[in-house]
């Protein structure tokens, strides 16, 4: 059984890549791109956990300097989302002219402005900054194509004599907080996001965990994505210490966990039901691996350690059911016994492999 250590590529000054097969980001991750963002002439880093620009899923951590010009651009065909680690900065959506007609003020988990914003395909939008600097986890559907972004013709191009002056009326526009999101109840655990412009803070997952308790398997989620047929899905899932997720795998499809709150302990197995990985995961305030992603084909289970575990999960849509496939050496849910030995078991080998660091 391998520990997970850091595992990057180093492709440009400001480009890294995951070499792990399971990667992950945290603590050690993020002093990788704040020492790289010093020394960025561009003032922008990242880290994929892609692999390759043909991945499904897209995902990628960015450190930004406070002075970036963002240039208002959309995505063809493609939704996207942002998810704020550090900093502070505001979602600016346009319309054809190049008129600001919504905001989403953007902030850390802990702060009192929303965390994420998702971004639908075709809408014109641009990111300010207002800290210092600003990391976030972004992610959309693959594969990468250059031409899939278009600029706005009426904003200035990066680097432009005229785009400090358009970048400074940018971020003096008013700061404006959102009221709670909309959202409809499709079913005992599943809330949908009911706004064209979906963003969550603290106030959201407030809710939905107050949800939890009524529900009969002890959790619920919230999805950003409209329709089962999205390429880009996201569930914001809250758990509770007495669920449990039986092993499965996803046929050609990666998905990965951002975990927002607790702590919990994610597994990956062999074809026989050993454990190839345990990888520590939890909320920023853990100093664990708040991040990570799980390959398509490979069984995988987690094991909560907390009361509460918030995550933000992602995957490439569409959902197809059959695309999950349980794994016949893990108890199904209703053998009680069975489940209480396993997750024992598991969180036994968690443990020692905490210990083993």
């Amino acid at each position: 059984m391998n520990h997970h250590s850091l595992a990057l590529e180093k492709l440009s000054p400001e480009v890294f890549v995951s070499t792990h097969p399971f990667p992950s980001f945290g603590p050690k991750e993020q002093a990788v791109l704040d020492d790289a963002l010093k020394a960025s002439s561009k003032g922008r880093v990242r880290i994929c956990t892609h692999k390759t620009t043909e991945d499904r899923q897209q995902e990628m951590f960015i450190s930004f300097t406070g002075d970036n010009y963002i240039r208002p651009s959309r995505h063809l065909g493609k939704d996207e989302s942002l998810h704020v680690l550090h900093g502070q900065g505001q979602y600016l959506f346009f319309n054809e002219k190049g008129d600001i007609v919504d905001t989403v003020l953007l902030g850390e988990f802990a702060s009192e402005d929303k965390f994420y914003c998702r971004i639908n395909r075709d809408v014109l939008h641009a990111l300010v900054i207002y800290s210092d600097k600003m990391t976030v986890h972004e992610t959309t559907a693959g594969p990468f194509l250059r031409a899939d972004t278009e600029f706005a013709t009426w904003s200035p191009e990066d680097g432009a004599e005229s785009a400090s002056a358009y970048l400074a009326a940018l971020k003096s526009y008013p700061k404006t907080r959102r009221p709670m999101l909309k959202m409809r109840r499709e079913a005992e655990e599943v809330f949908i996001a009911d706004e064209p412009i979906v963003s969550l803070g603290r106030e959201e997952i407030e809710f939905l965990k107050s949800v939890v308790p009524t529900t009969t398997r002890k959790r619920v989620r919230l999805c950003a994505h409209t329709s089962s047929e999205n390429t880009l899905h996201e569930m914001f899932v809250v758990y509770t210490n007495c669920t449990y997720v039986r092993p499965n795998l996803h046929l050609g499809k990666d998905e990965a966990l951002h975990i927002l709150e607790g702590e919990a302990d994610f597994f990956f197995f062999d074809e026989q039901g050993n454990i190839l990985e345990v990888i520590h995961l939890g909320d920023a305030t853990t100093g664990r691996q708040i991040y990570c992603r799980v390959p398509a084909h490979k069984y995988h289970t987690i094991v909560m350690n907390s009361p509460t575990l918030v995550i933000h999960e992602v995957t490439p849509g569409p959902f197809v059911r059959s695309d999950t496939v349980w794994a016949d050496w893990a108890p199904e849910e209703n053998d009680l016994e069975g489940v209480s030995q396993f997750v024992s078991r598991l969180s036994e080998a968690a443990q020692s492999t905490s210990n083993a660091k």
